[in-house]
C-alpha cells in the first residue's frame, strides 16, 4: 500500500463494481447498456478516488506514518486529485454521450416507458452531481496553478468539503439498487462513509486540532541569505524527532505553513525555525514578527529522520534545505552519533549560507565531515562522490534531488536515497 495506493484504489474502485455489475446484468447487449455500466462503474471509481483524497486531507497519524511522512501524504493527495479529474471526465462524458451517438446514428433511440413521474430527489441529486463536477474541476485547476498565491489557494481548497458532500448525495441516490446487497454495495457504502467523515472533519475545523499547541515567539535573528531565525516556545508540545517539521500559524488570515524544525528536542517546548524569504508571505516575516507574538504550532509531522545504521552516510543540503540537518547535528552532538557522515552543504556563496558557522562548529563537535559547495566559485556537486555511502539523505531544491536520485538509480541504489518533499503543494 505504501508504494501503490493510487493503483490499488483504482483497481478496487473499478474492478469490484464491474464484476458485480456483470454478475447481475450480464454483458450489455447495446449502447444503452454499455453506457449505464460505464457510468455506474466510473462513478464508483470516482467515489473511491474522492474518498481516498478526502481521507488524505484529514492527515491521520497512522496513514502519515505508513506513507513515510506528511510531505509524501500531500504529494499523494495531489496525484489523487489529478486522478479524480480524469475519472470525472470519463464519468461525465459518458453521461453526456447520447446526443453524439444518436447524431452519428451509432445507437438506436432509447424507448421510454409511458406514464413515468420524475422523482424530485433524483433530479436534485443529478443537479448536485453536475454542480459538484464543475466545482471539482475548478479546484483541481486552481491547485495545479502554482502562480496562484497560497493565501488564495488555501481558502478555495476548503470548498472541497461541501463538494464531497454533494457528490456523496449524488452517488447515494443514483447508485443501482441491485448492487447494494453485494460486495459493490458494501464497498460503496464504506467509500461514502469515509468521504462524509472527512468532509465533516474539514467543515468543522477538526483536522489537526488535537495536534495544535499555542505558543509565542521568544526571539528573532536575521541571518545571511534573507533568512530569519525564529526561536519560540509551544505550550504542551509533545516533542519531536530531529528532522521533522510543523505547521506554523503566525497570522490566522494567512493560515498554517510547513516549516522544518531546525532544532533537536529541547525542554519546555522550545522550537527553532529558520525561514527563508522565498515567497510573498515569507518575505514579510522579518518585518512583521516580533518577540512575544503569539503563534500556533501543529505537529510534529514528517518521517525525514536520521538513519541508525553503522555504514557511511551522506547528507546533502541545498540552500535552506540545511534546516533538518541542523537538528540532526544538534541531536548527534548530544548523543554521540554512530557511523561516518559526509555532509555536503550546497550554497551559492558562503556569505549567503544560513547558519554556516553553526554548521561548522556542530559538524566538528559531532564528528561529521563537512563539504561546502559554492556555485558562485565554480563549485558543482557531483553525485559520483556518493558512491561509498550506504545511505544518502537529501533536502533541497527538487532539481538537485532529481539529479542525485537519477545517479543513484543508474547504479541500482535508488532504495538508499531518502529525501523530504521540498514543495508539498
Amino acid at each position: 500500500m505504501k508504494k501503490y495506493p493510487l493503483t490499488l484504489t483504482l483497481l478496487l474502485g473499478v474492478l469490484v463494481p464491474l464484476a458485480c455489475w456483470l454478475a447481475v446484468t450480464g454483458v450489455p447487449a447495446d449502447y444503452w447498456g454499455w453506457r449505464r455500466m460505464v457510468v455506474m462503474v466510473s462513478g464508483v471509481g470516482l467515489a473511491a478516488l474522492i474518498g481516498a483524497c478526502a481521507l488524505l486531507a484529514v492527515r491521520p497519524g497512522w496513514l502519515e506514518r505508513s506513507l513515510g511522512g506528511l510531505d509524501k501524504l500531500y504529494a499523494l493527495h495531489k496525484r489523487f486529485g489529478i486522478a479524480c479529474a480524469l475519472m470525472l471526465g470519463v464519468h461525465w462524458l459518458t453521461e453526456l454521450s447520447p446526443k453524439l451517438f444518436l447524431a452519428l446514428e451509432w445507437a438506436a433511440p432509447k424507448v421510454r416507458k409511458a406514464g413515468g413521474v420524475k422523482d424530485p430527489l433524483m433530479s436534485l441529486a443529478k443537479d448536485m452531481g453536475e454542480w459538484a463536477a464543475w466545482g471539482m474541476l475548478a479546484m483541481v485547476l486552481v491547485a495545479l496553478l502554482s502562480a496562484i498565491p497560497y493565501r488564495w489557494w488555501r481558502p478555495s481548497h476548503r470548498l472541497f468539503a461541501p463538494l464531497v458532500l454533494m457528490g456523496a448525495w449524488h452517488g447515494l441516490m443514483l447508485f443501482d439498487g441491485r448492487l447494494w446487497a453485494g460486495p459493490a454495495g458494501v464497498l460503496f457504502a464504506a467509500i461514502l462513509a469515509v468521504s462524509v467523515y472527512a468532509a465533516l472533519m474539514s467543515l468543522f475545523g477538526r483536522i489537526g486540532r488535537k495536534r495544535r499547541h499555542a505558543g509565542q515567539i521568544v526571539s528573532l535573528e536575521r541571518l545571511p541569505g534573507g533568512t530569519l531565525d525564529i526561536l519560540c516556545k509551544a505550550d504542551g508540545w509533545p516533542g519531536h524527532t530531529a528532522g521533522q517539521f510543523a505547521l506554523v500559524t503566525f497570522d490566522k488570515r494567512e493560515g498554517a505553513h510547513p516549516f522544518t524544525i531546525a532544532s533537536a528536542p529541547r525542554p519546555g517546548g522550545e522550537l527553532r525555525f529558520i525561514v527563508k524569504a522565498l515567497g510573498d508571505y515569507t518575505a514579510t516575516l522579518a518585518d512583521t514578527l516580533h518577540a512575544g507574538d503569539a503563534l500556533l504550532v501543529e505537529g510534529p509531522y514528517g518521517g525525514f529522520v536520521a538513519g541508525q545504521g553503522q555504514g557511511r552516510q551522506a547528507w546533502v543540503a541545498g540552500g535552506i534545505g540545511v534546516t533538518p540537518f541542523l537538528a540532526w547535528l544538534e541531536a548527534r552532538g548530544r548523543t554521540g552519533g554512530t557511523g561516518e557522515v559526509d555532509f555536503y552543504y550546497c550554497v551559492k556563496d558562503a556569505g549567503e549560507a544560513a547558519a554556516l558557522e553553526e554548521v561548522r562548529e556542530r559538524a566538528r563537535a559531532s564528528g561529521v565531515c563537512l563539504h561546502l559547495v559554492e556555485s558562485a566559485k565554480g563549485g558543482r556537486f557531483d553525485p559520483a562522490c556518493l558512491a561509498d555511502a550506504s545511505d544518502v539523505y537529501f533536502c533541497g531544491p527538487p532539481r538537485l534531488g532529481e539529479a542525485i536520485e537519477a545517479a543513484l538509480s543508474a547504479r541500482g541504489r535508488a532504495a538508499h536515497f531518502h529525501h523530504e518533499a521540498f514543495a508539498m503543494r
